[in-house]
């Protein structure tokens, strides 16, 4: 398999990944971005994109409705109806029309700025347990007059982390600025899972060990839900959808 770019979705932190040599992961935007980061076009700068940052970090401690994230993928209810449909429902009930949707790559940027900040605060959660459970065991020592040893893993559990469907939303809205030899590294058991139901055809796996699958953009996106799926397609259009993507699980 000619896979020379692997990108690593949906997660954000490499520490979340478990890269392979020459991996990278997907940089929202911010300053000082890593080595071992990519970076497509965004449409905010560091400075604009380090401010929403700040804004969405306040946010989470006055409580927050997670627009962005609602903008791009949220089903919608009572029926999962297309954007035409609700248009017209309102329409027909007499409400106003509703504002329109900011560009696709904007609300994409936003969600993966989102989404880095509760990896982020998944991971601090996680450094701070590891400090707690490391105390117990030393003073557990002091009193039995023993010293344990061994340490558990810390790192977050899929559930504690952004929704996987959401994130890779967000990372499609960038597919043009990707390689034609991009491969992905799927780093959430969930959507590796989902991946793996896909029946997608198999192809060659690298690195070794791992399993590979290839299936389109647009099967891919469907993953997502109706409406983010109709989104993408709306802004990228059937010949970008129409890719072929690999998708590499680790086992």
């Amino acid at each position: 398999m000619d896979a020379s770019f692997f990108l690593a979705l949906p997660r954000l932190h490499a520490e979340l990944s478990a890269l392979p040599e020459g991996a990278v992961t997907l940089w929202p935007g911010l300053p000082r971005r890593p080595e071992h980061a990519w970076a497509p076009a965004m449409p905010l700068s560091p400075a604009i994109a380090s401010a929403c940052l700040a804004d969405y970090e306040r946010a989470c401690r006055d409580g927050a409705s997670g627009s962005p994230v609602h903008a791009l993928g949220a089903e919608h209810a009572p029926a999962d109806l297309s954007e035409a449909e609700r248009r017209a429902l309102r329409k027909m009930s007499g409400l106003p029309a509703e504002e329109p949707e900011q560009p696709l790559r904007q609300t994409a940027q936003q969600v993966l700025l989102l989404a880095w900040l509760q990896e982020k605060q998944a991971l601090d959660m996680a450094e701070l347990e590891k400090k707690i459970s490391a105390s117990r065991r030393e003073l557990a020592g002091l009193l039995s007059g023993r010293t344990r040893v061994g340490e558990a893993s810390f790192l977050p559990r899929d559930n504690d982390l952004p929704d996987w469907k959401k994130t890779l939303a967000a990372a499609l809205a960038f597919l043009p600025d990707m390689p034609e030899n991009t491969a992905f590294w799927v780093s959430s058991p969930a959507m590796a899972q989902a991946v793996s139901e896909l029946g997608g055809e198999e192809a060659d796996s690298l690195p070794a060990g791992s399993r590979a699958f290839r299936v389109s953009a647009a099967t891919l996106a469907a993953l997502c839900g109706r409406s983010a799926a109709e989104r993408l397609e709306r802004a990228l259009g059937k010949e970008q959808l129409g890719r072929t993507l690999t998708l590499v699980l680790p086992q």
